[in-house]
C-alpha cells in the first residue's frame, strides 16, 4: 500500500478523533473488568451468604454483607456507565472518521473519473463510497472490544488463580484456545464467502442503478415484468451469498460461548478454598466469555472489512495530493493557440469562438480541471494547467457547463454546492442576476422547493439559469460560461446578459465565454478564435 493509499487516508481521517478513541478504549477495558468482577463477586456473595445462613444465627449475624453489596452496586454502575461511554465514544470516532474519509475518497474518485484514470458506474460508486466505507467502521468500533477481551481474560485467569493453579490453567487454556480457534476458522472459512457477498452486493447495486436510470424506457416498452424477473435473480444471488456468510459467522460466534461454559465447569470442578471461591472462579470464567466474544466478533468481521478495504484501495491509490503552488489571488491566463499567444489579465472578458467541434468546450473543461486533453498550451499564473491539479483549479475557475448537473434536492441545496457560508441575500442577488428570482419566489416552497433528480421539475431554461446562479455564487476569480443562454427566449436572454454585465462590473471577475448566439458575446471585449491556422 503506497503512502497515499487507504491506510494513510484512514490514519489522517482518524487523527482528529485520537483522544476520543483512547477514551473509548479505556471505557471498553472498564466494561470488561467491571463485568467479570461483578459476576464473580455476586457468585461469591450469594454462595457465602447462603453458607452463613445455613450455619446458624450466630454465623449469619457475623457475616459482613454491606461491603460486598455496596461493591456489587458500584460495579453495576461502572459497567453501565462504561458501556454507555464505550458505545458513544467509539461510534462518534467512527462516524467522524468515516465522514472525513468518505469525502476524501469522493474527491479522489471524482478527479480520477474526470481525468480518465478511473471508470465507475453509478452502482459501483454507490457501493464503494457507501457500503464499503461503512464496513471500515468495524476497525474503529471493535478496537475497544478487543482491548476489553484481553483485559477480561486476564481478570478471569487471576480470579481463577485465587482458587488454585489448575483452575487458572484450565480457564486460560479454554479462553485462549477459543480465541486461537476463532482466528483459524475465520481465515479458513470466511474470506471466500466475504468476497462472494461483496461481489453480489455490487452486482445488485449496479443492476438497480442501471435499471433506475432507464425507468422511463422500461415503462414505455412494457419491460417491467422482464426487468423485475432479472432483478429477482440478482437479488436471490445476493440473498444466498449473505445467508451463507451469516451462517458461517454465526457458527464461529458460538465458540467463545462454548469455551466459557467449559472453562466455568473446569474452574468449578477443580477449585480449592470452598464453595464460595469456586463459584467466584466459575462465574468469572463464564463472564469472560462475553469479553472474548468481542474479540471473536472483530475477527469474524475482519474478512468483510479486508474485502471492502481492497476495493477502496483502487480509489485511494489513483488520487495524488495536489502540489502546493504559489499563486496570486487572481492569476493571469496565457493561452497559446496555433502559434498565437493570448495573455489575459485578471478581469478580462474573453469570447472563445470557432466552428463546432474545434474544442471550445474542451478548453473550458481543461481550465476547470475536468479534462486534460486541450490541445492549447495553457498557463495559469506561472504554472502550466497540467501542474495545477483539480483542487487548485477549482479555487480559480467556476464552470457553468452547457449541460449542467443538478443534484436531487431543493433549489437551496443546489446553490449551496457553490461554496460554504453563502448568505440568503447573496443567493437572491445571484438568482436575480440569472433572471430566476421571480420564478423561485412564485414557487410554493421558494428556495426549499424540491426539484427532483437532475432538476427534473424544472424546465431546460430554468436548469441553465440555476447553474448560472450557482457559478456566480462560487465567487471564483474566473467564470467559465458554456452556452449560458441556450434554450432561452430573446427577452430572457437580453435580461440575463444585462444581469451578467452588472455582476461582472461589480465583482471584477474575469470571464471566458463560449456561445453560438450573438447576444452573450456582447459581454466580451476580447476574442480567441479556435480551429484556424
Amino acid at each position: 500500500m503506497n503512502a497515499a493509499g487507504l491506510s494513510a487516508l484512514l490514519t489522517a481521517s482518524a487523527a482528529p478523533w485520537r483522544r476520543t478513541r483512547r477514551l473509548a478504549l479505556l471505557s471498553g477495558i472498564l466494561v470488561a473488568v467491571a463485568t467479570i468482577a461483578l459476576l464473580a463477586l455476586s457468585g461469591w456473595f450469594i454462595t457465602a451468604a447462603a453458607i452463613a445462613g445455613t450455619a446458624g444465627p450466630t454465623m449469619a449475624r457475623g457475616f459482613n454483607y454491606l461491603v460486598p453489596a455496596a461493591t456489587i452496586r458500584l460495579l453495576a454502575i461502572l459497567r453501565t456507565a462504561g458501556r454507555y461511554f464505550e458505545r458513544l465514544l467509539s461510534h462518534r470516532a467512527a462516524l467522524g472518521t468515516l465522514a472525513s474519509l468518505r469525502t476524501t475518497l469522493f474527491g479522489r474518485a471524482a478527479a480520477a473519473e474526470a481525468s480518465g484514470r478511473l471508470r465507475l458506474s453509478g452502482g459501483e460508486g454507490a457501493s464503494l463510497l457507501g457500503r464499503n466505507v461503512d464496513q471500515l467502521e468495524d476497525r474503529v468500533i471493535r478496537a475497544p472490544q478487543i482491548a476489553g477481551a484481553f483485559a477480561g481474560l486476564s481478570v478471569a485467569v487471576f480470579l481463577a488463580a485465587v482458587t488454585g493453579v489448575i483452575p487458572a490453567l484450565g480457564v486460560m487454556l479454554c479462553l485462549v484456545g477459543a480465541c486461537v480457534m476463532t482466528s483459524w476458522l475465520v481465515r479458513r472459512m470466511l474470506p471466500d464467502l466475504a468476497r462472494r457477498e461483496a461481489a453480489a452486493s455490487v452486482d445488485l447495486k449496479v443492476a438497480l442503478a442501471e435499471y433506475a436510470a432507464a425507468a422511463g424506457e422500461i415503462a414505455v416498452y412494457d419491460l417491467i415484468a422482464r426487468v423485475s424477473s432479472e432483478l429477482e435473480h440478482v437479488a436471490a444471488r445476493h440473498d444466498d451469498a449473505q445467508f451463507r456468510l451469516a451462517r458461517a459467522e454465526a457458527a464461529i460466534a458460538t465458540i467463545p460461548t462454548a469455551a466459557a461454559g467449559i472453562a466455568g465447569a473446569l474452574a468449578l470442578a477443580t477449585a480449592h478454598g470452598g464453595a464460595a471461591l469456586a463459584a467466584m472462579a466459575a462465574l468469572a470464567a463464564v463472564a469472560a466469555g462475553e469479553s472474548i466474544a468481542g474479540y471473536a466478533r472483530a475477527q469474524i468481521r475482519a474478512p468483510s472489512v479486508d474485502e471492502a478495504s481492497a476495493r477502496l484501495e483502487m480509489v485511494a491509490a489513483v488520487g495524488v495530493s495536489d502540489p502546493v503552488l504559489a499563486l496570486p489571488a487572481v492569476p493571469s491566463l496565457t493561452i497559446i493557440t496555433s502559434g498565437e499567444t493570448h495573455r489575459l489579465m485578471p478581469g478580462a472578458r474573453v469570447a472563445i469562438v470557432g466552428p463546432s467541434g474545434c474544442g471550445k468546450t474542451r478548453l473550458l473543461a481543461t481550465l476547470a480541471g475536468l479534462r486534460a486533453d486541450a490541445p492549447q498550451e495553457i498557463v495559469v499564473g506561472e504554472h502550466a494547467v497540467a501542474e495545477m491539479g483539480l483542487y487548485r483549479l477549482r479555487q480559480q475557475f467556476a464552470l457553468v457547463p452547457q449541460d449542467p448537473m443538478l443534484i436531487a434536492g431543493t433549489i437551496l441545496d443546489n446553490l449551496r454546492l457553490a461554496r460554504a457560508g453563502i448568505g440568503e441575500n447573496e443567493i437572491w442577488e445571484a438568482l436575480s442576476t440569472a433572471c430566476l428570482d421571480q420564478e423561485v419566489r412564485a414557487l410554493p416552497d421558494r428556495l426549499d422547493q424540491w426539484i427532483g433528480e437532475d432538476g427534473a421539475q424544472l424546465s431546460g431554461g430554468q436548469r441553465k439559469r440555476l447553474a448560472v446562479a450557482r457559478g456566480l455564487l462560487a465567487a471564483r476569480p474566473w467564470l467559465l460560461l458554456d452556452e449560458p443562454s441556450e434554450g432561452l427566449d430573446a427577452g430572457t436572454e437580453a435580461r440575463l446578459v444585462a444581469g451578467l454585465r452588472g455582476w461582472l462590473d461589480r465583482s471584477g471577475q474575469g470571464v471566458l465565454l463560449v456561445s453560438h448566439r450573438l447576444a452573450p458575446l456582447a459581454l466580451c471585449n476580447e476574442v480567441i478564435r479556435l480551429g484556424e491556422g
